[in-house]
């Protein structure tokens, strides 16, 4: 696997104020991995953004606990020819994604494009329940070229 250009890391509560916190970070690994091109830059980042947002929207404590509260984990990293993010929903409970979830609304629809738009932008993009944690993986395969 060719080497790591760069990797980030935010960890937090699902709260609006991560998604802030991964479009920081993610612009602090571009301009460590500024050798990626903005066309499969831009479209990596605009999906991890929606499904971390999904993640603040949806995540649900896996206990009735008011103490409980969901935190994300997300780690990126970036190589010459793969872009990788791993998304934790900590203390969540276990994800039920409906079959539509893959398939763009009808324009009259005022959600539901998040995982759609993401499903379009990545090469790859799973969750799997793992330790008590849904995980999701997205990655998107990058050409490379300056």
């Amino acid at each position: 696997m060719p080497d790591l250009l760069a990797q980030g890391h935010v960890r937090g509560p699902a709260a609006p104020p991560i998604v802030d916190a991964v479009q920081d970070e993610l612009s602090r690994v571009w301009d460590q991995a500024f050798v990626i091109d903005p066309t499969d830059r831009m479209p990596f980042e605009l999906a991890v953004v929606e499904v971390v947002t999904n993640a603040v929207r949806h995540a649900k404590p896996d206990s009735d606990e008011e103490a409980d509260q969901v935190e994300l984990d997300l780690e990126v990293e970036v190589r010459r020819d793969l872009l990788l993010a791993r998304l934790f929903e900590l203390g969540a409970q276990p994800l039920e994604i409906p079959e539509s979830a893959g398939t763009m609304p009808g324009p009259e629809s005022e959600a539901g494009r998040g995982l759609a738009l993401a499903r379009q932008l990545l090469t790859t993009i799973t969750c799997e329940r793992r330790d008590g944690a849904n995980v999701w993986t997205l990655t998107r395969s990058a050409d490379g070229k300056a």
